[in-house]
């Protein structure tokens, strides 16, 4: 019933955006292709959605006086767009004012949101247009916005509109071209329909001290205080302007009245929600002002479970030592996967796909057209498998290519156990980003824009090159022996000697056989932050790493922590099971007097760390934190 009075509304869709929430990821029971099948979804039903359900109720009672169409009667159609949502009115001229014949408002969808304010006012007409086409076919009406580019919008070149545009515009211009600029201001009623007031969202509560004075009467922190022998002036004064009688303490030459426990918050987000500044500075303008006991620590922990500054606010960022992956049984066990692009286009290519072997660091890259699942498990088959085998175990990112349903399958074919690292950590998979680092730079030293030329001799470079971590080549571990290069000039005949004898494939199987794994070493020298709070919060934020508008929050959340490693966090992203990294996450905290302590979410055990660096742990059992955080090593006789 509310959808069907909709259009006479204002801020529907504003008003049922919490309630359509529910309607995220369930199919359409007609186009569904298993109609029978039934998914059970729990409904988180919350104040806001309560709220919400209440507005709608109450709308549909007190739903604004329409005015009959009058045949003949001059129309106007008002739009205006916002970030979340679209809005009209269709007016008619009576006399020498305006009336409202019928309303729109309609919420944009995630991809709509992203599109440029032109086309959410421009898509905004063709909405309304095509709403009341039924009030509007055959009648001259004009059309007024506030996006002043529209009213060229006819006199443009098609070639500068994007197909979208040209849509729009087309079937705008089957009822009118006669688009007019509005200011903003003047622009209430559209205005209105699509965005929420913000007068509604940013003021805070008032304080009743009608109540505050009944609330002192009962109050037993505050018959602790006027019994105790404290430094405070506890007396009763008088207020003229609001006839009320207040405890206040006296001791300054301003009354702070005693604020009972159930009022606190409402004066901590008075004062703290204007800036929201720092625990000193709110507690400062607090104390001035009013009293309750333990006002600082109160303060302070209000403040560490204020939302918003959690979320917009940067304090020291997580950063967890990095975990190591198990070492490879042999060679061409474990390999990396990635991609580098878009580059300039060289002989039809732009993107390069990168594999490293983990125990030979072996590297190939190989140019692809596009970075497509079946360009992807193309180039892997005839560029890697077909002369090393199929791996162990593929290391990827969370690219589509590698997420796809070919790939997997291509995978669990050859027989290989994929492991990906986390959303935008690519440290997880640091030995083919280093790889990356070392090519790119070889690549712009070359100053060649056909790269596919010169990648075959920066290749010969890259795997006669020396590891300092292996003190050998990667040629050495795969062949044997090291590649010639360009520069030998002599023949070296002792190699050429020994090639011809026939224990020469004996003695090379022995060497190949006597290779052990080395692990990567780290360069780095970072200071690691852990918050402790991680290992048991049940809410976390998380950073938003991508590139993100301006006065757009750091942080998202809070998120429901649903498991956790020793490295990574599965949190509730949107209604999707997550998996992030810790390095992305903090702690949330919330107040204590208004939120009940949630239940601490299970710990997974880490699948790939590493077993050697556990059977270390185990054995420094004597070692011993400072307090400065230093690791102080006592002999065994000390520790007994």
């Amino acid at each position: 019933m509310y959808n069907f009075y909709r259009r006479f509304i204002p801020r529907a869709a504003h008003i049922l955006a919490p309630l359509n929430k529910f309607l995220e990821g369930h199919q359409n029971k007609r186009k569904s292709p298993h109609p029978s099948k039934k998914t059970e979804n729990t409904l988180q039903w919350t104040e806001e959605t309560e709220k919400a359900f209440t507005l709608a109720k109450q709308a549909l009672v007190d739903a604004t006086l329409l005015k009959y169409p009058i045949p003949g009667a001059q129309l106007s159609l008002w739009t205006d767009a916002s970030d979340l949502a679209i809005g009209s009115a269709l007016m008619q001229l009576s006399g020498d004012k305006w009336e409202p014949i019928a309303f729109l408002s309609m919420k944009l969808s995630k991809s709509q949101r992203n599109w440029s304010t032109y086309d959410r006012e421009l898509y905004a007409i063709y909405a309304s247009i095509k709403k009341f086409r039924h009030m509007l076919e055959g009648r001259n009406f004009s059309i007024y916005t506030d996006q002043k580019p529209l009213i060229f919008a006819f006199k443009q070149k098609p070639e500068k509109c994007s197909p979208r545009q040209l849509r729009h515009l087309d079937y705008i211009s089957q009822f009118s071209t006669d688009i007019r600029h509005v200011n903003g201001k003047d622009n209430i009623i559209a205005d209105t329909l699509s965005r929420i007031e913000i007068d509604a969202i940013t003021a805070p509560p008032n304080l009743d001290y009608k109540k505050i004075a009944q609330e002192q009467l009962n109050d037993s922190e505050l018959e602790q205080l006027l019994k105790s022998n404290s430094s405070l002036k506890l007396e009763k004064h008088y207020f003229p302007l609001e006839d009320i009688h207040l405890i206040c303490d006296m001791s300054t030459n301003h009354p702070r009245p005693f604020i009972p426990k159930a009022y606190r918050q409402i004066v901590f987000e008075n004062v703290h929600f204007l800036s929201h500044p720092g625990t000193s500075a709110t507690s400062n303008l607090i104390s001035k002002r009013f009293i309750w006991p333990k006002m600082k620590s109160d303060i302070r922990d209000r403040i560490r479970a204020c939302t918003k500054c959690q979320r917009a606010k940067v304090f020291q960022h997580t950063k967890a030592p990095l975990s190591t992956f198990s070492e490879p049984d042999a060679r061409f066990s474990h390999i990396h996967l990635d991609y580098i692009g878009p580059l300039p286009i060289s002989e039809g290519k732009k993107y390069c796909l990168t594999i490293i072997d983990r125990f030979t660091r072996w590297s190939e890259v190989i140019p692809t057209v596009d970075m497509t699942a079946e360009t992807t498990a193309h180039a892997l088959v005839h560029g890697w498998i077909s002369r090393f085998g199929t791996p162990l175990t593929i290391t990827t990112d969370q690219g589509r290519y590698f997420e796809s349903t070919l790939f997997r399958e291509l995978t669990n074919m050859i027989g290989s156990h994929r492991i990906h690292s986390a959303s935008y950590h690519p440290q997880s998979n640091g030995m083919i980003e280093r790889l990356h680092r070392h090519l790119k730079s070889s690549l712009m030293a070359h100053e060649n824009l056909k790269w596919t030329e010169t990648l075959p001799v920066l290749l010969l470079g890259l795997r006669t090159a020396i590891k300092r971590d292996l003190n050998a080549t990667s040629s050495q571990l795969v062949y044997g022996t090291t590649l010639r290069l360009p520069s030998d000039l002599l023949r070296d005949d002792s190699i050429v000697n020994a090639t011809a004898t026939p224990t020469y494939v004996s003695n090379l199987i022995l060497m190949m056989r006597k290779l052990n794994p080395t692990n990567p070493t780290y360069h780095g020298n970072d200071k690691f932050f852990v918050n402790p709070s991680l290992k048991s919060c049940s809410h976390v934020f998380l950073r938003i790493d991508k590139v993100r508008p301006p006065l757009t929050p750091p942080y998202s959340g809070p998120h429901i922590v649903k498991s956790r490693t020793d490295k990574n966090l599965v949190i509730d992203l949107n209604g999707r099971n997550v998996t992030v990294t810790i390095d992305r996450c903090k702690p949330a905290y919330e107040f204590s007097e208004t939120i009940s302590p949630r239940a601490t979410p299970k710990v997974i055990q880490n699948q790939f760390s590493n077993r050697k660096s556990q059977e270390s742990n185990e054995n420094l059992s004597n070692v011993r934190i400072t307090r400065y955080g230093r690791h102080v090593h006592f002999p065994k006789r000390l520790c007994e």
